[in-house]
């Protein structure tokens, strides 16, 4: 959307920088969560398979997946990763060392890098680099770490850790309302309306109020009188 916009912006003769800032932040934080991901995977896939790996380096925990793979399904035709994705592993690894590392070594490998593909010239300065951290670079790291960690999970035969849901109550994955940005909508603007903070014209508040009453929504805006001379309110209830 970010990058999308900075071309618009563009085209209509301004510097769309901001907006290309935008686009660069959201494709930083989506490298180092990709790289974090992947790295939960293999890490979670030692551990099914009780097995021990000395190293802490990613490149080489991730080798060692053959073995867990093997120890999880011995049945199993013999798992290694292709040389294509040992090279996204380097990549994706180096990338993230560029970006939450301050260190000269850690931007020099990524630059040797960029430089033997050819991606930036030889002595190419930070900034240079940071130019790479565009959309179609954060889509491709999100689709190969998701195809290759879907391909090691068929392999092991245990599948990923839980996650779907994971930071929220079981009470709450029963209720998807609040996920629904129609029902959402329709909700706000009725809550809006009768507080006097949106004005709508009558026939559009009554379609609103239809599509609660036909459980569409499921939820109900009353208003509960005060007791004792008190105010009222307004309170929003389960259909």
């Amino acid at each position: 959307m970010y990058a999308a916009q900075a071309d618009q912006e563009r085209a209509a003769g301004l510097s769309g920088l901001e907006r290309r800032a935008r686009e660069r932040d959201a494709v930083i934080s989506t490298v180092v969560l990709v790289q974090a991901s992947v790295e939960a995977f293999i890490n979670w896939t030692h551990i099914q398979a009780a097995h021990t790996v000395n190293s802490m380096n990613f490149t080489k925990r991730a080798e060692a997946v053959t073995t867990s793979v093997a120890i999880l399904n011995p049945a199993a035709e013999a798992f290694a990763w292709s040389e294509a994705e040992n090279d996204f592993f380097t990549e994706l690894t180096k990338w993230r060392n560029f970006l939450g590392h301050s260190s000269a070594t850690s931007r020099d490998w990524l630059r040797e890098l960029l430089v033997s593909r050819g991606e930036v010239p030889h002595g190419a300065s930070d900034s240079q680099m940071m130019e790479l951290l565009t959309a179609p670079l954060a889509a491709r790291f999100v689709d190969t770490a998701r195809t290759l960690m879907a391909r090691a999970s068929g392999a092991t035969g245990t599948g990923a850790p839980f996650s779907n849901g994971a930071w929220h109550a079981p009470d709450e994955l029963a209720e998807p309302l609040l996920e629904d940005p129609s029902a959402l909508r329709s909700l706000l603007r009725v809550v809006l309306r009768r507080t006097g903070m949106l004005s709508l014209p009558a026939d559009e508040l009554s379609r609103e109020l239809d599509q609660q009453r036909a459980g569409r929504i499921g939820l109900w805006v009353r208003w509960r009188p005060g007791r004792r001379r008190r105010p009222g309110r307004w309170a929003v209830d389960r259909g």
